[in-house]
């Protein structure tokens, strides 16, 4: 694994725990940046974390 890829999976894990901590606590919810309500911002961020940690997974980033 190279550092770009180590780097987008710490990313995406931040992301989701940011996304989970939304769901349940929707004040985290304004610092998102995205239309709607706090659950749909919620799981707006889940859904991003889980992409760049299969991004970090499954493509190998040149560096």
């Amino acid at each position: 694994m190279n550092t770009t890829n180590i780097i987008l999976l710490i990313v995406g894990v931040c992301v989701t725990l940011f996304g989970i901590g939304a769901f349940f606590n929707p004040n985290i919810a304004r610092w998102i940046n995205a239309p709607g309500g706090p659950r749909s911002k919620a799981i707006i961020a889940i859904i991003i974390g889980l992409i760049l940690i299969i991004v970090g997974l499954v493509i190998q980033i040149p560096t």
